[in-house]
């Protein structure tokens, strides 16, 4: 695992200097290809909506 400090420094980075695209994705200061499978916008709305359906039985 690594110190916080260096976890943290990455997410900082990017609240000071945002970068120009819409969407991004950074795996350790590199940048990760779009079009990955694992990154696909229908399984992550997928994923959103079992969640919010998830959370919203636990709490009501």
């Amino acid at each position: 695992a690594r110190p916080v400090a260096r976890s943290v420094r990455p997410i900082t980075e990017w609240i000071d200097r945002p970068p120009a695209e819409p969407l991004s994705a950074i795996d350790r200061g590199k940048p990760v290809d779009l079009s990955l499978k694992t990154l696909d916008p229908d399984d992550a709305a997928r994923l959103a909506a079992y969640t919010e359906d998830l959370l919203h039985t636990r709490t009501h």
